[in-house]
């Protein structure tokens, strides 16, 4: 029941980027859509827990097996990860959320507008 932050224009694309501050790889699913990697930056997450600064590194391109349409994305730990994604479809409300098990059962799920 969390507001609505994202909200894409139905027909558009965006780039969306997911920054993994955590020790931990989170698989990203957005509901909905299809998507494509179009890279990850790595980050030193000491430098931004001390100074709020993300200092990105060298882009690391997508690894052959990630380069189709995916609905579910690895984020690894001190990475920012990028994705581009077309809208397209029926408008309303989704949801995009980890899939490790102990965030969907706590209901960890962010909600997106699909607007008209």
């Amino acid at each position: 029941m969390d507001p609505v932050t994202e909200d894409p224009v139905n027909g558009s694309v965006e780039i969306w980027e997911f920054v993994n501050t955590t020790i931990d790889a989170h698989p990203i699913h957005l509901h909905a859509v299809h998507f494509q990697l179009l890279d990850r930056l790595p980050f030193d997450v000491r430098r931004w827990q001390r100074t709020a600064e993300v200092a990105l590194g060298r882009a690391i391109q997508p690894a052959p097996e990630e380069r189709g349409w995916k609905d579910t994305i690895l984020c690894p730990p001190g990475q920012v990860t990028r994705i581009i994604t077309p809208f397209v479809g029926e408008p309303g409300r989704f949801v995009w959320h980890c899939h490790m098990l102990e965030h969907e059962d706590n209901e960890m799920m962010r909600p997106y507008l699909l607007r008209a």
